[in-house]
């Protein structure tokens, strides 16, 4: 809904036309859904309610149909327990004369009992068959018939629609029930009955039962073949062979709306508890929901109606709306073209087009407003600006150091093998590497044993600074070189244990550099044997660091110091607060700085 006002509201037309569209289409959305809604609700209830009418109608068929069969097997009681059928069955020889009573038994059944009964044989254990009328129904034309070549069973079976072979039945559809015969003596199975009855029966069934004017009733055997159909020709088909194909029969619990030749249909079945075939029956939608297209009709009147009240009414009352927001239109366009001294009729009240008309006085005080501390703030960038630029020059001017630096360095590098001076040769090429190493800033990360390589050299400016006294020692296992560590940590660190802790007592004392892993991460330490720190100046370094961990932003770069601040900034910026600096001091005998950061082998993510 809010799609389709939106789509209004892009649309180059008068706001008093948006209304009446805007109100229209939330009227006809509502029509439909709730039509659609009502729809639903009525379609479930049709098929609860035909789904209770028909399930009345297939039980009570399939009950028939049940009693039918369980009527049949026990008129058959005195004929199986006569004694020719009996020792026909159970005697090893038996003459011509014996199949001609036997025969005699069965047509003198028929003769009493049921007239649709197309064919009956009697099957003994070493297969051998009998029929009513054996002179017709020859042993080769019945070994074509689908019950002939089946086990013996001690249990009723029936086999759904076939099509008998055999001259009698000539080829029509028939029911096969299969009655099995017990030794009166020993109780042993000794043979079966098998009676072929036609349709008839079932189809004067189903004929007096009836689903409205134009619902069928049919049966499906468990193998989904058509036991009946008011249609003959589809009678013993499989259902794959038939329109029926199409059709997906529900369970026993419920009936379903399908579409079937063109037209929807509601389905619902029962099973037989003898059988297992399942009773289906099918009526078209619309014969059963006759109210629902009466509903339907009434809809679309409701619907009528509220379109023409919408058209009639709605521009009569948004007149009342469109006029004071003419006149913000009129007055946003002086206000567009730069004159900001024009008001709204000032008219109390609470409604929105009042308040509008209050806020757009309140807009344009505040625009001229805004204009003029706009101009001010110009100015300032401005000059902001400007010293942008001086300071970018600055940054120019001042990269010329470095290089000034190293070509100095190189010469007195020079001097120094000329004049044969090689501690001042090795000092200027230390030196000269440690300043390109501190300055080159490509790569924030680099290995561990790059590193190690640039506090080696400034090690060895110290020893020549400080030859006699002056110790130092770097332990790293190897498996630690080719971590990768943010570039420049740890001269910044041994450059302030030189300075407070070997500077102060000429150059006497030691530096020891070590690293180990602890869990996922792993610490560096640079430990020297000097005063240690007092404890309140080490209580204010560790607040000061403590703060740029909670905020980083705020206090990287700030002061002057490229030490401690410095390295514990830059950890937590690249690997999280976790991370960074950790101080631990010993009064008289020395410092610990502790560097904690992730290990991470070089070039891994």
């Amino acid at each position: 809904m809010k799609t389709a006002i939106g789509y209004i509201s892009r649309w180059k037309i008068s706001i008093k036309v948006k209304m009446v569209l805007a109100f229209l289409a939330v009227s006809v959305l509502s029509v439909l859904m709730v039509g659609g809604f009502s729809n639903y609700i009525y379609s479930d209830a049709v098929e609860k309610e035909f789904y209770s009418i028909s399930n009345e109608a297939t039980v009570r068929l399939n009950y028939h149909l049940d009693y039918y069969y369980r009527q049949l097997q026990q008129s058959t009681h005195s004929l199986i327990s006569s004694e020719r059928i009996q020792n026909w069955l159970t005697s090893p020889n038996y003459t011509n004369e014996d199949i001609q009573n036997v025969e005699k038994e069965l047509r003198s059944y028929l003769a009493l009992n049921y007239s649709e009964t197309q064919g009956m044989f009697l099957i003994s254990r070493s297969q051998p068959v009998v029929s009513m009328a054996q002179s017709f129904a020859k042993l080769d034309h019945l070994m074509n018939e689908p019950w002939y070549s089946m086990p013996l069973s001690g249990n009723l079976e029936i086999l759904p629609t076939h099509i008998a072979k055999y001259q009698i039945a000539n080829g029509r559809p028939v029911v096969s029930i299969f009655l099995p015969i017990f030794d009166k003596s020993t109780l042993d199975l000794i043979g079966r009955l098998v009676v072929d009855v036609s349709l008839q029966e079932i189809k004067r069934s189903f004929q007096s039962s009836r689903l409205g004017s134009t619902g069928t009733f049919f049966i499906v055997s468990q193998q989904n073949t058509i036991v009946y159909h008011p249609n003959e020709e589809w009678d013993g088909l499989p259902m794959a062979q038939t329109p029926l194909s199409s059709l997906r029969i529900p369970d026993d619990q419920s009936a379903a709306k399908q579409r079937y030749q063109g037209k929807n249909y509601l389905v619902a079945s029962s099973r037989s508890a003898v059988t297992g075939w399942r009773i289906v029956s099918m009526v078209p939608f619309d014969e059963v929901a006759v109210g629902l297209s009466a509903a339907r009709i009434s809809m679309l009147v409701v619907l009528l109606l509220i379109t023409m009240l919408v058209l009639i009414v709605v521009p009569l009352v948004t007149n009342r709306f469109i006029k004071p927001i003419l006149t913000l239109r009129s007055l946003m366009r002086q206000v567009g073209q730069g004159d900001l001294t024009v008001q709204t009729e000032s008219v109390t009240g609470q409604d929105e087009i009042q308040q509008l008309s209050h806020s757009f006085n309140q807009m344009v005080k505040r625009l001229d407003q805004l204009i003029i501390t706009n101009t001010g703030l110009q100015l300032k960038e401005m000059k902001a600006q400007l010293m942008q630029k001086e300071a970018f020059i600055k940054a120019l001017q001042n990269q010329i150091n470095p290089h000034l630096l190293y070509n100095t360095l190189g010469i007195i590098k020079g001097m120094a093998y000329l004049e044969k001076v090689p501690v001042i040769e090795r000092m200027a090429r230390n030196l000269a590497d440690v300043y390109r190493y501190t300055t080159k800033f490509t790569e924030m990360e680099v290995r561990l044993e790059e590193e190690l390589g640039h506090l080696t050299k400034y090690l060895e400016i110290i020893h020549t600074r400080f030859p006699k006294h002056f110790q130092s020692q770097c332990f790293f296992n190897e498996k630690f070189l080719q971590l990768r560590v943010v570039k420049f940590i740890l001269q910044p660190i041994v450059e302030n244990a030189v300075k407070y802790a070997i500077e102060p007592r000429g150059g006497e004392g030691a530096v020891i550099v070590s690293a180990y892993d602890e869990g996922p991460d792993l610490i560096i330490e640079i430990a020297d044997n000097g005063p240690g720190i007092e404890e309140e100046v080490l209580l204010r370094i560790r607040e000061q660091l403590d703060e740029i961990s909670a905020n980083v932003d705020e206090h990287y770069g700030k002061g002057e110091s490229l030490g401690i601040s410095n390295v514990h900034a830059r950890l937590v910026l690249k690997y999280g607060s976790k991370y960074g600096v950790t101080l631990t001091s010993f009064a008289g005998r020395g410092t610990v700085v502790s560097l904690r950061l992730p290990l991470a082998p070089f070039g891994s993510k």
